[in-house]
């Protein structure tokens, strides 16, 4: 029992990681209605910044959050300004795959600065190892002191994607073109600054899941296309487009993958996951907190 507790909140925190990148999936269509394949490239480059910042120049590990966010955040920009806001007046595909060819850009961006020999990020919180005891049905239960603090870190941003997109301006002008692109226009929302706020959004959720995710595994510049795949199946899951469903669709695909590892082999984490998603979609194809598109004519 102690064992299987250990296993979902080590879940929780690899899916909390999920959640944050499938949010960034979730803002993008909601906007653009469309996915965005470079996400997980994007969680790369924070990795690789904040490496950067954390291992080479041996800043503060908050500055060099900052500076993941920041640096992450401005390629985003010049990214969408240079590469996608010319394609989001024509017809077509031209957006999408544009995306898809930005995926292979921003890897082979990574690999020109730095290399292609995986890197080794530190523990972000001290000691790796650390744990607290907590007692749960007269069983003792040993909890990660990383993936507690992963989960708050995640928690507290939810939290405030949630207030940022309901009070202030910036997000509800973001809520008002996802519901009338055009209709938002009318009211003077200028939608292509708003595009831009979604990408750059995006693009600093994305960094700092690249930095809590960056000590577990290698920093590689191709570090990006499993957990982006992960976070896009999660964000399908919940319901894309929805930010709560892209939430719960991490956390389960976190749980599940982790449970699966643990129980079985670390060889089927792929097969975990598309297993619950076939079920789900069979289920309820506008995944678990999404809604059916009703198109009248």
């Amino acid at each position: 029992m102690a064992l299987l507790i250990q296993g979902i909140f080590s879940g929780f925190a690899l899916g909390a990681i999920y959640s944050l990148i499938a949010l960034g999936y979730s803002i993008i269509f909601s906007t653009m209605r469309m996915g965005h394949f470079a996400q997980g490239e994007f969680f790369a480059i924070g990795a690789f910044v904040g490496y950067q910042f954390l291992v080479k120049w041996e800043v503060h590990i908050l500055l060099a959050f900052t500076a993941a966010i920041v640096g992450t955040s401005v390629l985003m920009l010049i990214v969408e300004r240079i590469t996608y806001r010319p394609m989001y007046t024509r017809e077509g595909m031209g957006l999408l795959i544009s995306t898809m060819g930005m995926m292979y850009i921003v890897q082979w961006i990574a690999k020109i600065i730095w290399g292609n020999e995986p890197k080794r990020m530190p523990p972000m919180f001290g000691e790796e190892n650390v744990t607290y005891p907590i007692r749960i049905f007269n069983d003792e239960v040993r909890i990660s002191r990383t993936d507690l603090l992963i989960i708050l870190i995640c928690g507290m941003l939810m939290l405030f994607l949630a207030l940022f997109m309901k009070y202030s301006k910036a997000g509800i002008a973001m809520s008002a073109v996802s519901m009338n692109r055009k209709a938002a226009e009318l009211m003077g929302v200028k939608l292509t600054t708003i595009i831009s706020y979604t990408y750059v959004l995006a693009a600093a959720e994305a960094a700092i899941a690249g930095m809590l995710m960056a000590p577990r595994f290698s920093v590689v510049f191709t570090m990006g296309t499993a957990p982006g795949n992960r976070a896009m199946t999660a964000a399908v899951m919940g319901g894309f487009g929805s930010m709560p469903g892209a939430m719960i669709g991490g956390i389960m695909m976190g749980v599940i993958e982790t449970l699966g590892a643990f129980y079985i082999s670390t060889l089927y984490r792929d097969l975990f996951t598309f297993i619950i998603l076939i079920t789900v979609l069979f289920w309820r194809p506008q995944g678990v907190l999404g809604r059916k598109l009703v198109v009248k004519v």
